[in-house]
């Protein structure tokens, strides 16, 4: 049989390209580790019209000492390629700490995302050129992170002006004491002057011996902040204590800081569940901060207070009134308050959104709207499109060489400015390549012609499929959970040693391997596809039958803990979207609408039953008095 003349040239060509990335992989070793003569020697091989040719030159910049004008030649030469913006930024930075604002401005004009670093540095050059600044400068000051050193300089100036008062300062003291951020808290209670400062040691004993601290007298303002924080302390593990105590020391404080005191008692016993939570929150008056006002809202929808729950809504400032989450719950309550049709005008628009909340919304209408969404397949021709961008052909290659993030960078560059159709190609090219995660994150970024086989993808369907059946799942809740857990990344691992497709945590593997009567050769195949959805639906099951067949609780306990799942239950039954919006974790509320959500899309994709997202929320049960914790959690971590 004769080969056809282009596969004969291709498969000559193979060993070349082979030993070309051979060589770049050792130029980008050595330049990795400091030895820049083995760099050089390796990248010396590599020709100019390779791919990847630009990082070559990267680094010898990055290795030398080059000159503004060298930079400033491969920023020019390289603006389809992250780099520019890197080394950009590298100059913009340098101009900054110099203070010479209009060479600094030139290069920040073209950065595309500026960080924070450099928006502070954006800020001094308008203020040194003479714009009122104080507004913006004072929303970068009112944060419980930390920022950058480039800030300091505007805090300063701001100070200077009398635009960053005491007030301020002691504002951003308590921000810094509710998140935890003990380290700023000094910072900025460094800074307060003897008059309004803490004592050295307050930080400390709020944490240690919070019931001695607010005991004592609180002479300075920065003193009733660690009060107030020992305070919180005592209200996490034991609201009603923290109540008590604030009952007998309130007097000597301020009023506004005796509400503050009673909306933390509320904010913690919210969290905790407690229904003397919204008592609380009526004695703190109007919620003193954001995270007061959330939680205010949702002790009001956990106790069918829905006109708390109106009025806590209309209390937030417009960009969080404006979340999806809360247009629904304000839907809802004007709905549950009788209010119908402005309750509908809100669920029409919502319903629209590719979202759990567009989901629920589209369920509480009395009719169904026809969808504006349109879809789209990429076609031939988009394709080949797609596939002659050197953005996105370096973007594969690295992602194949192994350097992960440069090849996100490259993938993520390329795509600025793209239409949903091109968009919809580069996804497409991403799910042939076997990049499963960048095909979802890159299919997500459409805005009005979307591919919903690309967003909800479904790789391993036939092993996934086998296992759901084989223990009685639902299919498309499987996928909603595996693409939640791993975007479908079989290699995935976590900060805390999660594995696979359904990230599996070491103990629980074992554990499964046990009850499964596997070895421990098995056990160690964790990763490999097939086990790890052989294991992760195991354990899925065995959640859902101990929790009393919810979805909602089985998938809060596969991320949070069976433990966990139970004691979010409330005393009396609670709606299955309640219960979801009150779970105290963000990172597991988050995960459970999404989860949820995702399995609507894919019943959708899959066929079959045409449960609604509302059904399979279902009737949170009450908290039974004493439930038997299931055998996994015995076994694994919650």
């Amino acid at each position: 049989m004769r080969l056809p003349i282009p596969l004969i040239c291709l498969l000559l060509a193979l060993p070349a390209i082979a030993s070309v990335d051979s060589d770049f992989q050792t130029a980008r070793a050595a330049y990795q580790k400091g030895k820049f003569e083995r760099f050089h020697k390796a990248a010396a091989r590599i020709p100019e019209r390779y791919p990847l040719a630009p990082y070559l030159r990267f680094w010898r910049l990055k290795a030398g000492s080059p000159d503004h004008a060298a930079v400033q030649k491969f920023i020019d030469e390289n603006v389809d390629s992250p780099l520019s913006e890197r080394l950009r930024g590298d100059l913009a930075r340098q101009y900054g700490r110099s203070e010479n604002w209009a060479e600094f401005e030139a290069q920040f004009r073209a950065i595309s995302r500026p960080d924070q670093e450099l928006q502070c540095f954006n800020l001094r050059r308008r203020l040194a050129e003479g714009e009122k600044v104080e507004a913006e400068g004072l929303a970068v000051w009112r944060t419980s992170r930390d920022l950058p050193s480039s800030c300091d300089p505007l805090f300063v100036a701001l100070a200077e002006r009398g635009a960053l008062t005491p007030d301020d300062r002691l504002a951003r003291l308590r921000l810094a004491l509710d998140a935890g951020n003990l380290r700023l808290a000094r910072e900025v209670n460094a800074r307060l002057g003897a008059d309004l400062a803490m004592r050295d040691d307050a930080l400390a004993q709020a944490q240690r011996d919070p019931e001695r601290l607010l005991a004592s007298e609180a002479s300075t303002p920065g003193q009733r902040e660690a009060v107030l924080s020992a305070l919180a302390q005592i209200a996490k593990n034991d609201p009603g204590a923290a109540a008590r105590v604030w009952e007998a020391q309130q007097n000597h404080f301020a009023d506004a800081e005796q509400r503050y005191g009673w909306g933390q008692i509320g904010l913690h016993a919210a969290r905790r569940h407690d229904p003397r939570a919204l008592a609380w929150f009526t004695r703190a008056g109007t919620p003193q901060s954001e995270s007061q006002l959330l939680w205010k809202t949702r002790a009001a929808l956990r106790a069918g207070q829905w006109l708390d729950a109106y009025n806590s809504i209309q209390a937030m400032p417009d960009a969080l009134r404006n979340e999806p989450v809360w247009r629904y719950w304000k839907g809802r309550a004007l709905k549950a308050l009788n209010a119908t049709y402005p309750a509908n005008v809100l669920f029409a628009k919502l319903s629209q959104e590719i979202n759990y909340y567009g989901l629920l919304a589209e369920e509480e209408l009395p009719t169904r709207l026809e969808t504006r969404r349109l879809e789209y397949k990429a076609t031939p021709d988009d394709l080949t499109a797609a596939e002659a961008l050197i953005g996105l052909k370096r973007s594969l290659l690295l992602r194949r060489l192994g350097d992960m993030g440069n090849a996100v960078a490259e993938w993520d560059w390329a795509l600025r400015g793209m239409s949903d159709r091109q968009i919809l190609a580069a996804a497409e090219l991403a799910r042939r390549a076997g990049w499963n995660d960048r095909a979802i994150i890159t299919a997500e970024k459409t805005r009005g012609e979307h591919d919903f086989d690309l967003r909800y993808i479904a790789p391993y369907r036939d092993l996934a499929a086998a296992y759901a059946h084989n223990n009685g799942l639902d299919e498309a809740w499987v996928f909603g959970l595996m693409r939640q857990e791993s975007r479908f990344v079989d290699y995935a691992r976590s900060g805390v040693g999660a594995t696979g497709l359904m990230q599996i945590m070491p103990a629980t593997a074992k554990w499964i391997a046990n009850q499964l009567g596997i070895g421990r050769r098995a056990r160690a195949s964790v990763k490999n596809p097939e086990t790890n959805i052989r294991f992760g639906t195991f354990y899925l099951k065995r959640l859902y039958d101990s929790l009393d067949q919810s979805p909602v609780l089985a998938t809060a306990a596969y991320n949070a803990g069976p433990g966990r799942a139970r004691k979010w239950q409330g005393e009396a039954a609670l709606e299955g979207a309640i219960y979801v919006e009150s779970i105290p974790f963000a990172e597991t509320r988050e995960y459970v609408k999404k989860v949820l959500a995702n399995a609507m899309f894919y019943r959708n994709r899959f066929g079959g039953e045409t449960r609604t997202l509302k059904d399979r929320l279902g009737t949170i049960a009450a908290r039974r008095p004493s439930q038997p914790r299931p055998e996994a959690e015995t076994a694994s971590p919650p």
